[in-house]
């Protein structure tokens, strides 16, 4: 069976699985684009620095397919997911608040406001476990994982993003000290190796079949930059986000034309990693 795209969105319920490779594991990667149309929505909502990385991870999550039911795992406002699925069975996140917002994309069916770990959904009843950048900051992630090996279907998958190992290395400030800060602003607790993440992974019953980086080191510098830029206020508000909304429409076209032509794809280990692991 195949699966169609509209819009840039997956129509899960199909089965597609690319077979494992060397290539798969070894974190070779094609050229990786994103549609203006999605960075125009990117830049317009979330700014040049996070619309940046999440281009990236929306580019190499389009190139997944998602059988359902499907569970966004910390689904959060549910933006990113909206701009890759078409129909999510299930959004769990534990801020009710988030998922009030989340639910005005109209793509859930319903949701579950716990921690992951605390999960109550019956046993081998979701095919696709997906997960954009949360598993780095969970500090229970071993019982994360337990719990979603027993609620994905044999053969089921996670799907997930994470930054690397790679990007405390890469930051604007090529200092210990300095990205100790900042993965401490950021929460970040689980920059692993592709190699920690496949042993944690497999003591789940999880084994990884494809490992796709993205985002260069340039690309991680820059947005380290521009992050670090909307730090700074002024009378109460971001420099840069008044900068940035008072940018015409004009000009924040040609700005998404000008992404799209981007290359996001990096050689391993990248600063970002999308992992799909099988439940055997």
């Amino acid at each position: 069976m195949e699966v169609h795209y509209e819009g840039g969105k997956s129509n899960v319920g199909a089965q597609s699985i690319a077979p494992t490779s060397p290539r798969h594991l070894a974190g070779e990667s094609e050229p990786l684009h994103l549609d203006a149309p999605t960075f125009h929505t990117l830049l317009k909502l979330q700014g040049p620095s996070l619309g940046l990385w999440r281009a990236a991870e929306i580019a190499a999550l389009r190139e997944q397919v998602f059988e359902s039911p499907v569970l966004d795992l910390g689904c959060g406002d549910g933006l990113v997911t909206s701009l890759v699925l078409s129909r999510v069975e299930v959004g769990l996140d534990p801020d009710k608040k988030v998922l009030e917002r989340a639910a005005r994309h109209g793509i859930y069916e319903r949701f579950e406001a716990v921690p992951a770990e605390e999960m109550q959904l019956p046993h081998g009843s979701i095919g696709t476990v997906f997960s954009n950048s949360v598993l780095e900051h969970l500090p229970h992630l071993d019982a994360v994982l337990e719990a979603v090996a027993r609620v994905l279907r044999p053969g089921g998958r996670l799907i997930f993003t994470i930054p690397t190992e790679a990007f405390s290395r890469w930051l604007v400030l090529p200092s210990t000290r300095y990205a100790d800060w900042r993965n401490r602003q950021l929460c970040h607790l689980n920059l692993w190796p592709t190699g920690r993440w496949i042993e944690h992974l497999h003591s789940a019953g999880l084994e990884v079949e494809q490992v796709l980086p993205y985002l260069k080191h340039g690309w991680v510098s820059l947005w380290d930059a521009l992050e670090l830029s909307q730090q700074i206020w002024i009378a109460r508000k971001r420099l840069v986000g008044i900068i940035w909304r008072r940018i015409p429409p004009s000009l924040m076209d040609r700005l998404a034309l000008a992404a799209s032509q981007l290359n996001l794809a990096a050689s391993t280990p990248g600063g970002g990693r999308l992992i799909v692991a099988r439940k055997q």
